[in-house]
């Protein structure tokens, strides 16, 4: 069985690592085609999870990360029209995951080289067409090109059913999602050391977030509220980086609030760190699975969101309330639930056993 998965973020990566590991393990043939939507990012994270270098090819060279929405869509345009795809891939399943533009164009590709797609974490849904923006056009649109579907719960199986893709039929319901697997990895890979203070974490980083002056009022004010309280350290997406050089007052408030900012670090880095921090501050849905699997109060700071872990315990979707928001920050460890790191299958060992 040859295995091409099509990747662009080290998010992607991340999630994707158990079944390449797995692949790997189970000596199958195994290629990484990185489309270079985050270089730099992908190719730490790459290393950081110890993945051979010699199984890494780019399909298209890019000079570091996205920080705007202008060069995002210049890549992607470029990224559609790549050429010499099939030289580079084996002659065997494309794998794709998610819904980043690169998900989109690795389904592109192999559907346009006849070559069969697999879409992992398939089936996610908002019912809006434009929210989140564009990464439910890009579910809708991968949904179409692809020939299995592998959905992380029964909830996102039956929305492929229902008629939200073009194969119904080639549908598998994977029993949870990778990331679950990729959280039980990472604490056999060496990290660095952190604090050993109290401390909680901040990671924002989407893009209706930081395009939006309203939300983005509201998210400097609910981290400067909880920094009144509790030492904050704010990991920053090369967007998030951007976005604070080009405000420098919501900067200001930050540095006033005495507000650590750091760059993105590797996986395990970031997971030792979230571990050993009192709650986390995200809008990203991969935080609140990563909070739901570890029992970590996660306040997600977001209009709504698709995924469902941890909204019955440790993770409260504020919707932007103020309220809410308050509610949390009055006491997170209220939000604290047991870890679940193990699961009765893993995600990945379903995967590879249905492709094959």
């Amino acid at each position: 069985m040859q295995l091409n998965f099509v990747l662009g973020t080290a998010a992607e990566l991340i999630k994707v690592y158990p079944v390449i590991h797995l692949a790997l393990q189970q000596g199958h043939p195994v290629r990484v085609l990185a489309t270079g939507q985050s270089r730099e990012n992908f190719l730490m994270q790459y290393r950081d999870l110890q993945l051979p270098e010699e199984n890494l090819a780019w399909l298209l060279e890019s000079s570091g990360d996205l920080e705007r929405a202008s060069s995002a869509l210049r890549w992607f345009l470029r990224a559609l029209l790549i050429r010499g795809f099939r030289e580079k891939a084996l002659p065997g399943y494309v794998v794709v995951h998610g819904d980043t533009l690169s998900t989109l164009v690795g389904a592109w590709l192999g559907r346009r080289c006849g070559l069969p797609v697999v879409h992992i974490e398939a089936g996610l849904r908002s019912t809006k067409l434009w929210h989140p923006f564009p990464e439910e056009i890009t579910r809708r649109m991968v949904s179409r090109l692809v020939s299995v579907h592998m959905a992380p719960d029964a909830r996102a199986a039956q929305n492929l059913r229902a008629g939200w893709c073009g194969r119904k039929r080639n549908v598998v319901c994977t029993e949870g999602n990778t990331l679950l697997d990729a959280v039980h990895l990472s604490v056999q890979l060496p990290a660095a050391a952190g604090p050993s203070d109290t401390f909680a974490l901040v990671n924002i980083h989407r893009f209706e977030n930081l395009n939006s002056p309203e939300r983005w009022r509201k998210i400097i004010a609910a981290v400067v509220q909880a920094a009144n309280k509790t030492r904050l350290i704010f990991v920053t997406h090369p967007q998030t980086r951007h976005k604070l050089e080009s405000d420098p007052a919501a900067r200001a408030h930050l540095d006033s609030a005495r507000i650590e900012i750091r760059g993105r670090m590797p996986f395990t880095q970031f997971m030792a760190l979230l571990k050993r921090s009192q709650y986390l501050i995200s809008d990203g849905g991969s935080n609140q699975e990563e909070c739901s699997y570890l029992g970590k109060p996660c306040l997600i700071l977001r209009d709504a969101t698709e995924r469902f872990e941890g909204l019955d315990g440790c993770c409260l979707l504020t919707r932007f309330e103020d309220g809410l928001i308050a509610k949390f920050l009055e006491n997170p460890g209220a939000y604290e639930r047991p870890a679940l790191t193990t699961a009765t299958q893993s995600p990945s060992q379903l995967i590879l056993r249905a492709l094959s």
